[in-house]
Order: C-alpha cells, then sequence, then structure tokens
C-alpha cells in the first residue's frame, strides 16, 4: 500500500451522506477536503433507494475531492441503524504456544470463539472488541500474550449486522466508484473524534443523533460496555411540529432552529415565528412557547427511551463522565440541558477535537463520525505497535486467521 495516500472517512446517514479527507502528520491529522449531500434514499437508517444514495455519496466525494486536491479511491465508511446489535460475549481456548505461554494465535480463536457461539443466521460480524482476559480462572488480564497457563478466557464485545444491510451499503459506495477498507459502527466513530480517554476510563455515555434514530454506547474501564439504537431522530421533532403547528417541512425546520427545547428561555411568550401555512396559502406566526414544549415533549421521550434501554440492561443511568451528544440533533439548543435532567449528570455537546488544517466545516457535532473515521483509519495505518492496546484494531488481525471459521464484515485492511 502507498502510505502517501490520504484518509477518507464516509458517513452515510439517513438523510445527508458526509465525507472528510485528510492527511496525517506527526502528532495530528490535517483535513485537506470535506463534502456534503443530502439524499431522500434511506428509511429508518436501512437504505430503500440504492440509485439516490450512491448519487450523493458520488456528489459529497467529488466536492472533497476538490477541496483537497486529492482523489478519493477508498474510504472507511460507517455503519449503524436497527440492524447492528452489539452483545457481550465470553469463550475459552487451551493454550497451545511453546511451553504453555499464550501466544497471537490462543488469542485470536478466544475472541473468534466469543463471535462463533452468538452470531445468528443471516448476520455477519463488524467488530470484535476485546474486553478483557482471563488465564486458569485469574480475571483482570490486559494482554495475556507471552504469559503461562492452560486455558485463556477472553471477554469480548461484538458487533454484528444483517448481510442485507452491510451489502446494501457497501454496494452505494462501491457503485460511486470508492473502495471500501472497512466498516465501523457509526457510534464508535463518533466516540473517536470527541471522547477523551478519561472519559472512555470513568465511564461515560455517548448518543449520537441522527435523522431518523438515535444510536447510544456506554463505556467504563476503557471498554465497550454496551450499544443500542433508539426509532427516534431530528426528523420527528420536525414532524411534531409541523403536524401540530400545520405548517411545512422548511417551516417547521424554521422553527426548530429558532425555538430550541429548553422551557427556560425568557423570551418564549414574545417569540413569533413567521411560516408558510400547510398546503401554501399563505402565511402564519407560530407560537415559541408552544413550539417549545413540542420539542421539549420529544427530547424528553427520546432520553427517558434510552435510559430505559440502560436500566432494561441493567446499566447505571447516570455515568460518572456524563453524557456526551453527537450528530445533527444535537445542535438542537437545549438538548444537553433535557439530558442532564434525564440522566442527573454533566451533558456535553461533542466537537470533534485534535485535527488541524481545514477543521471549520467540519467542527460541529453532525461531523463526529466522518471525523472519527479519519482517526481509525489513521490507527490501523500505524500498525498495532503504534497504537493503544484494545482499541478496536484486533478486528483486523483476526480476519486473516478466523476468515475460514465465520465471515467478516469490512473489506480490507489499511495496512
Amino acid at each position: 500500500m502507498n502510505d502517501d495516500r490520504p484518509l477518507v472517512g464516509i458517513d452515510v446517514g439517513s438523510s445527508t451522506v458526509k465525507v472528510v479527507v485528510a492527511v496525517p502528520e506527526p502528532h495530528r491529522l490535517v483535513v485537506k477536503g470535506c463534502g456534503e449531500a443530502r439524499h431522500d434514499g434511506a428509511r429508518k437508517g436501512i437504505i430503500a433507494n440504492l440509485e439516490e444514495v450512491t448519487a450523493a455519496v458520488r456528489v459529497a466525494t467529488e466536492q472533497a475531492e476538490a477541496m483537497a486536491s486529492f482523489p478519493v479511491t477508498h474510504a472507511v465508511v460507517a455503519l449503524g441503524g436497527a440492524p447492528v446489535v452489539g452483545k457481550k460475549s465470553c469463550a475459552s481456548t487451551p493454550v497451545t504456544g511453546r511451553n504453555l505461554t499464550v501466544s497471537n494465535g490462543d488469542v485470536n480463536l478466544a475472541l473468534s470463539r466469543c463471535a462463533a457461539v452468538m452470531i445468528p443466521e443471516d448476520y455477519r460480524v463488524l467488530d470484535i472488541i476485546a474486553c478483557g482476559y482471563a488465564l486458569d480462572g485469574q480475571p483482570g488480564i490486559e494482554n495475556p500474550e507471552g504469559m503461562a497457563g492452560r486455558t485463556l478466557e477472553a471477554s469480548a464485545f461484538v458487533l454484528f449486522t444483517t448481510r442485507a444491510h452491510f451489502d446494501s451499503l457497501e454496494q452505494s459506495i462501491n457503485q460511486a466508484s470508492v473502495a471500501v477498507t472497512s466498516l465501523q459502527y457509526e457510534p464508535l466513530a463518533a466516540a473517536e473524534a470527541v471522547l477523551s480517554p478519561d472519559e472512555k476510563e470513568l465511564g461515560c455515555m455517548l448518543i449520537d443523533i441522527g435523522h431518523a434514530t438515535s444510536e447510544w454506547v456506554v463505556w467504563s474501564e476503557g471498554m465497550v460496555q454496551a450499544s443500542g439504537t433508539y426509532p427516534i431522530g431530528g426528523r420527528h421533532f420536525v414532524a411534531d411540529i409541523a403536524t401540530v403547528m400545520k405548517t411545512n417541512t422548511a417551516g417547521a425546520e424554521l422553527i426548530k432552529r429558532s425555538v430550541g427545547v429548553s422551557l427556560d428561555r425568557h423570551d418564549l411568550d414574545l417569540l413569533g415565528i413567521e411560516v408558510p401555512t400547510l398546503g401554501g396559502n399563505g402565511n402564519q406566526i407560530a407560537d415559541g412557547r408552544l413550539a417549545a414544549q413540542i420539542l421539549y415533549e420529544r427530547a424528553h421521550e427520546l432520553f427517558v427511551g434510552i435510559a430505559k434501554n440502560l436500566s432494561e440492561l441493567g446499566m447505571d443511568r447516570t455515568p460518572r463522565a456524563g453524557v456526551i451528544l453527537t450528530g445533527g440533533g444535537a445542535r438542537l439548543e437545549g438538548m444537553d440541558g433535557v439530558a442532564e435532567t434525564i440522566f442527573a449528570h454533566h451533558a456535553r455537546i461533542g466537537m470533534p477535537r485534535n485535527l488541524a488544517g481545514e477543521v471549520e466545516p467540519v467542527a460541529g457535532p453532525e461531523w463526529a463520525v466522518a471525523c472519527g473515521l479519519i482517526r481509525l483509519a489513521h490507527k490501523k495505518k500505524q500498525g498495532p505497535m503504534e497504537r493503544k492496546q484494545l482499541e478496536g484494531g484486533i478486528f483486523n488481525r483476526l480476519r486473516s486467521v478466523l476468515g475460514e471459521i465465520f465471515e467478516f464484515g469490512g473489506g480490507n485492511d489499511l495496512h
């Protein structure tokens, strides 16, 4: 592989495609270009019109190429939506290394068995994230290679998705003349862009609020503990406003941006927004307080629903390092305040960090996934000796060793 080629991340959302192009420099990534194109080819996070999504990928890619002065021939691509499922799993294997010391092959086999015992029919593995190991019953081992013992047990967080979901996304990228080098889970990519190591260690929750759905992931002790998808996204806020206030989608968007979800604004009773009436027969003045109440109720429903998901999994609803919001829905004024109320902890808006170059266009929370993808691509390009142990890179090592056991997703490595 040519190590000089740029890093490219493509985030195919339910309403937009975002592309980021960057090049690595010592101790930093430099953004060279970006592109964005809207589409109406997905429903609830699942591709419903392949041609429309492909056209949007092509437009966004061409924008990024023109800005960066680099051709985009390959990319790391984000995959999310309800068809992606994440579960914890444990499995063990006898130690086969010389003098009963754990080999790289032993580690890979133990991790592969974590996935092999749980993958449903017609699904394929998206990623295997090592969470820790035990050797002869002794837990708490981060890297067992070279240690002596007879039985190695691995704990992993396994992500898998339907073959149809995987194949549709890969096909939409390939038809835009871009090769998919790997697929990454959307909220994990966002986490790579916005979370600090301390937040992951102390315990935090990231919620990526997209157009059709919101996806969340919980971190604790530096490891992924749980993930999920909740069926509320930005379009539901707009639909609520349009329905109750009898305006079109453009008018509802204007109201949403003007008002936000906070009920504490001192000017709500005085705020009126002129928007079209439904059907286009003139304009009307939308009541600011009523609009804020509508938006607040939907935000409340979203966060309460996710909190219930955590409770059902036996997870702590008040992560020590708080809640981090990403995605276009995080831009809605007051969302962090509603999250703080529900989760009883600090909430913040997650902005992509530690980037240089053309960062202004990609500085918002809606760019977290795309920016996280280029960081993940950079980690893989560095190689295993140059990146932190147990931060997701284990998956690509597994593919070559375990391809005969079950089918992996993700295309080719970046190595």
